[in-house]
C-alpha cells in the first residue's frame, strides 16, 4: 500500500529565491516577535538557529529582517531578506522555495534560538 500523506508535519517557515520569508503563529509566539522585531540566522556547528536580533522600540533607522504582521489576529509574520533566503537556499541546495519545520527552543544569554530543520524539507 502506498499513503497519500506520507509526511504530516506542517512547516513552521518558508523561504521563497525572492527574499520573503513566512513565519508560522507557532514560532512567533515562541520567539515573542512583535511587528518591528528585526530577525536573523546564526549558524553553529553545523545547525541554523532563528532569533530576534533586534526588538522594536529599541533601535534607529531601517533594518534588513524587519517583520511585519501578516493578518490582523491571526498570529503570522512576514520578513523580506535576500541575504538570509540565499544563504538558508544555497545550504539547504534548493532553488526557488524552502519549507522548513522548527525544532526545539533554545535561550543562551536570555536570547531565545529555534532550530531550523533545513535539510528537511517539506
Amino acid at each position: 500500500m502506498k499513503s497519500i500523506l506520507p509526511n504530516s508535519r506542517k512547516h513552521d517557515i518558508s523561504f521563497h529565491a525572492s527574499g520573503k520569508i513566512d513565519i508560522s503563529a507557532h514560532v512567533a509566539r515562541s520567539l515573542s516577535l512583535a511587528p518591528g522585531d528585526v530577525i536573523d540566522i546564526a549558524q553553529e556547528s553545523g545547525e541554523w538557529y532563528l532569533y530576534v536580533k533586534l526588538r522594536s522600540g529599541n533601535y534607529a533607522g531601517r533594518h534588513e529582517g524587519c517583520v511585519w504582521a501578516t493578518a490582523r489576529g491571526k498570529g503570522t509574520f512576514r520578513s523580506c531578506s535576500t541575504a538570509i533566503t540565499r544563504a538558508v537556499l544555497a545550504a539547504a541546495g534548493v532553488t526557488g522555495r524552502l519549507r522548513c519545520p522548527c525544532g526545539t527552543e533554545i535561550e543562551r544569554n536570555n536570547v531565545k534560538y529555534i532550530t531550523i530543520i533545513y535539510r528537511c524539507s517539506l
